[in-house]
């Protein structure tokens, strides 16, 4: 994943988020929860939020436990994501809509704000334990927060089956 400055995360995210809530707002609450509408599996729209949520989540947690000097624990799971998202999926799956919006704005803005609070100088702090791959904290919240070549563009991940999903409904 290549460098990102503060500036282009926290624009990344914004833009995302954005574009997420614009699509979401064109579902009623009966067709945010209905299920195997997300990219050909099991999950709702509703699902779909609160997964993005929870990658915000682990950002968070991660830079709580950065900030104390010690190794995030999604170093260590990252050959785990798929066990990460399906563990959250049955922690969440009985969400209701209000819920997931809640659960998802709340980590978009808690994650934000923590970016935006931060200078360069934590941004670009190296990693307070051995690591080779996210070797500074921007890189490290950039790759929570990331997509495939998207580094904080999560949300762009499932933007193709959110809009056609959005697209089929209004046919």
């Amino acid at each position: 994943m290549a460098s990102i400055t503060r500036e282009e995360a926290l624009a990344t995210l914004e833009d995302g988020q954005t574009k997420l809530e614009t699509l979401l707002a064109h579902l009623t609450d009966e067709q945010l929860a209905k299920p195997s509408t997300m990219g050909g599996g099991d999950w709702s729209a509703k699902d779909m939020m609160c997964h993005v949520a929870h990658w915000n989540e682990l950002a968070i947690e991660s830079l709580a436990v950065w900030r104390k000097g010690e190794k995030p624990a999604i170093e260590d799971q990252w050959d785990d994501v798929d066990k990460i998202n399906a563990d959250n999926y049955e922690r969440s799956k009985d969400s209701s809509p209000d819920d997931a919006w809640a659960r998802m704005r709340d980590a978009h803005e808690a994650i934000t704000g923590a970016i935006r609070d931060m200078d360069n100088t934590e941004w670009y702090a190296e990693a307070p334990y051995p690591t080779e791959r996210r070797a500074w904290l921007g890189r490290l919240l950039s790759s929570i927060t990331g997509a495939p070549k998207l580094a904080c563009g999560h949300a762009f991940a499932h933007l193709a089956d959110l809009e056609a999903y959005v697209l089929e409904l209004r046919k």
